[in-house]
């Protein structure tokens, strides 16, 4: 059970404890039933059976030690992912801020049993202190806690040989930070000074079968500094100035030990083995910092030209040690049994500068125009340094690289009348790629145009394509995707509302890769067609009131699958005396793939709420 389940009926009893009259409540138990695979439906959708509050509010006001308190939670118990917030205050003094969210996450491959799965809990805590709010300089400290951990299953791949693996993962994170900002009559900003600390660890355990036992023990350790200060400057009534500093330096190592034992072959030693006893240790440093400054200048009222720069460097550096033992190695004729030892001692680098300047000018007040236009150039400089140990394909790896990177970005749109029309371009021109994902050319087109008639209709379309290739003969990337949507909504009397939406999304994207085995090339070509179909109307004719929606998404391509939704939400206010409100909800889910119909499934939600609003 998680935490949030506990939550849910301790605010229950809380919203008890205090003034009723600032208060609402919506809480109630939700019943599922999914027919087909339940693991395709866990990763989708993993909304379960049991009591849920759905939403919480409470805010009072009475002095003490606090002059205002308030309590948000949402999706609390049966939920995949709750939250609570908490906010205190008082007068001049303190203010204080408490953040609680979990998420339940599942993924299954949608086979039986699952090769590739993963269940995972997370657990995020964020408590921040204020001091002297709304002073010329505000101290404050804040403290982190994420925790995340969960089974699952993985595979491994030993002397021709592949293993199902059960896993168990678990990972903790704390951060401590402190800081002050300041505001006087012309400058305001930050700094924060916080301390990361990441402990993780893995364990594998071969499951399923006799024929050989696996074990594998992998433990990680992170710690990272960080500084951050950020200033604003109102210089004169027409000049600001921004300014930015952030520097992290992470220092990592792990630790990892397995044995294998059974029985094996090994084409690379030419021989048979009993199985493998290994350790490796690792370790990495990456140390990062930018820093930047921006300068605006008002030249009329409404436009301004603005300039900025800004630098980032990145060192990246990591080695490890890897000693393996082949225990009882044979070749093949079945003679010279004997123990193999190979050692492989590693370390890469990579060093990277990236300076980008930009300048610009955007006005706001052309009559029904505002326009905006920026030019932005980044200059990328890398040393790479990795160890022959590790380069297995042919042609040079290390070395210093430069790339240039030149952006127009532009925008422009037009109201008047109800009528709102934008349009937004962005072309990338660039060097020569310095990785694989980098791209040679990128455009971005998007237009937009909205209709408003006042109280009764709004209607918008807005269509956006973009390009990227890079025609180099080792890596000939050529990828468009394009998507066009449209929404209407129409209310023809108050309390009566009706919407519509249809979307379609194409992408096409061919690149080369290369393949593990004999190191060959061959295109590796990714396409998708997508639709949408959306609608619902909204009554709210008291004392009913009726939000219903049904959605198609049809997908075709690479990954061919189809969703229909419906969701259906009816409330009846009892008596306005006894502020309440009887809701029934009903919804689901329904998943077709035409490639493996043992992925899909039909789930249906049932549920039933009250919702109470003393403060009404």
């Amino acid at each position: 059970m998680t935490i949030s389940r506990y939550l849910a009926p301790a605010l229950l009893v809380l919203a008890f404890a205090f003034d009723a009259r600032a208060q609402e409540i919506e809480a109630g138990f939700r019943f599922v039933h999914v027919s087909g695979n339940e693991e395709m439906y866990r990763t989708q959708v993993n909304e379960r059976s049991g009591f849920l509050i759905r939403s919480f509010t409470l805010l009072t006001t009475e002095p003490g030690l606090f002059d205002r308190l308030r309590i948000d939670a949402g999706d609390l118990g049966a939920g995949p992912a709750g939250s609570l917030r908490i906010e205190a205050d008082r007068n001049d003094l303190y203010r204080f801020r408490l953040g609680y969210r979990h998420i339940d996450a599942f993924s299954g491959d949608g086979t039986i049993p699952g090769q590739h799965t993963y269940q995972r809990t997370s657990h995020a805590l964020d408590a921040d202190l204020d001091l002297l709010p709304g002073r010329s300089v505000t101290p404050f400290i804040g403290f982190s806690v994420n925790r995340l951990s969960g089974p699952g299953t993985t595979t491994a791949t030993l002397g021709g040989d592949e293993f199902r693996l059960s896993q168990k993962f678990r990972q903790n994170e704390q951060e401590v930070r402190a800081g002050a900002g300041f505001n006087t009559a012309r400058f305001s900003g930050s700094a924060t000074q916080g301390w990361r600390r990441a402990r993780g660890s893995e364990s594998l355990t071969l499951s399923g079968t006799d024929a050989a036992a696996f074990t594998r023990e992998d433990r990680t350790r992170t710690s990272t500094p960080f500084t951050s200060v950020f200033v604003t400057g109102q210089l004169s009534k027409r000049l600001r100035v921004v300014g930015d500093y952030v520097r992290f330096a992470a220092d990592s190592s792990g630790e990892l030990t397995e044995a294998v034992e059974g029985s094996f072959v090994s084409f690379a030693l030419s021989r048979f083995f009993a199985g493998t006893s290994e350790t490796a240790s690792s370790s990495a440093k990456n140390t990062t910092w930018r820093g930047g400054g921006r300068a605006e200048f008002t030249l009329y009222d409404g436009v301004v030209a603005f300039a900025g720069y800004q630098k980032e460097h990145r060192d990246l550096e990591g080695s490890a040690l890897i000693d393996t033992l082949y225990l009882q190695t044979l070749t093949f004729g079945g003679v010279d049994p004997r123990d193999i030892q190979v050692v492989l001692n590693a370390k890469s680098s990579m060093a990277r500068d990236e300076d980008a300047a930009s300048v610009g000018a955007s006005a706001r007040a052309l009559g029904p125009f505002a326009v905006r236009l920026e030019y932005r150039e980044t200059k990328q400089n890398l040393s790479v340094a990795p160890d022959l140990l590790e380069i297995v394909v042919p042609g040079s790896q290390s070395g210093d690289f430069e790339r240039r990177i030149r952006m127009l970005d532009t925008s422009a749109s037009f109201a008047a009348s109800g009528f709102t029309l934008g349009a937004a371009w962005r072309r990338d021109r660039a060097g020569d790629p310095i990785f694989r994902t980098d791209f040679r050319d990128r455009d971005r087109l998007r237009l937009r145009a909205v209709w408003s008639a006042p109280k009764w209709i709004r209607a918008g379309i807005t269509t956006e394509r973009t390009t990227q290739s890079n025609a180099q003969p080792c890596i000939d990337l050529d990828g468009t995707a394009r998507q066009t949507s449209g929404d209407v909504e129409v209310i023809p009397r108050e309390g009566v509302a009706f919407r519509a939406s249809l979307s379609r999304f194409r992408a096409d994207h061919r690149v080369l890769i290369r393949r593990p085995e004999n190191f060959t090339t061959e295109p590796s070509v990714y396409a998708e067609d997508g639709k949408s179909h959306e609608g619902g109307v909204a009554l709210n004719l008291a004392p009913l009131s009726l939000d219903a929606s049904a959605a198609r998404f049809i997908n075709r391509g690479t990954t061919s699958f189809e969703i229909h939704r419906v969701r259906v939400r009816l409330g009846f206010d009892l008596p306005a005396k006894t502020k309440t409100t009887l809701i029934a909800e009903y919804g689901e889910d329904k998943f077709t793939q035409r490639s493996a119909d043992y992925a899909n499934f039909n789930a249906t939600r049932f549920g039933f709420f009250i919702r109470y609003r003393p403060s009404f």
